[in-house]
């Protein structure tokens, strides 16, 4: 059974999507299932990379935390979301601070038997390159909603960012439900949690999306993706 959702895991991520079989069974030979307790850093930023990560049950956070104590939220990663692809590519230090939210159960693939299989199969690297630009333009589109947009723009782009990890919504089925608080919203839309609820209060009138605790559930994506498109 372990192995069987390891391998549905694999299948669905569109970071190993359309990969030959023999890839996927030495993938799934080769990784690990981890268990992490709410606030448990996997990685810490400076470290050197271990592996690649992806998040079976629970939630991380990526953040960067200053010397004054300040906390600046780069993201917030749920089920099916990989991290740690960067610092295994460029074999260079992690970026930034990788932290569970909640107990967090995530599959692991150590860094030399990933870049194993890249050094026995080189034809590979342009699948995850391809997957690593995708992830380039995400970053350069979040850095342009920071300067230039509006905050409803800068919500609407972070929330369709943080949708893609889901199935629902590369299906397009409506109601996708984000474990997301609209503190945690607020730190990463760059605004106050009152400004944030202002608006979403204004999207839930339209039926756009509908607020729980500590959850918010997207209506229609599509209504978000034409507030992006109308700028």
């Amino acid at each position: 059974m372990e192995r069987e959702r390891i391998k549905q895991t694999l299948l669905d991520s569109h970071w190993f999507q359309g990969l030959p079989d023999d890839v996927i069974e030495r993938m799934i030979s080769d990784a690990k299932v981890k268990t992490y307790a709410d606030g448990q850093y996997l990685y810490s930023k400076g470290d050197e990379p271990d592996g690649l990560y992806a998040i079976l049950q629970g939630a991380v956070v990526a953040e960067i935390n200053s010397k004054e104590g300040k906390c600046a939220v780069l993201g917030i990663l749920e089920k099916g979301s990989w991290l740690g692809e960067i610092s295994v590519f460029d074999d260079s230090p992690r970026p930034s601070d990788a932290v569970a939210r909640g107990s967090a159960q995530l599959l692991f693939i150590p860094r030399d038997k990933f870049q194993g299989l890249l050094d026995a199969q080189p034809q590979l690297y342009s699948h995850f390159m391809k997957q690593v630009c995708k992830r380039y333009r995400s970053a350069l589109r979040m850095l342009e909603a920071s300067l230039i947009r509006s905050l409803p723009e800068r919500l609407a782009l972070r929330l369709l960012d943080l949708a893609t990890g889901y199935s629902e919504y590369r299906a397009g089925v409506a109601g996708v439900t984000l474990s997301v608080s609209q503190e945690e919203l607020a730190l990463l839309a760059g605004t106050t949690r009152q400004r944030i609820n202002q608006e979403l209060k204004i999207w839930e009138k339209a039926g756009w999306v509908s607020l729980g605790y500590g959850s918010l559930t997207i209506h229609d994506c599509e209504a978000l993706e034409n507030l992006l498109s109308t700028s």
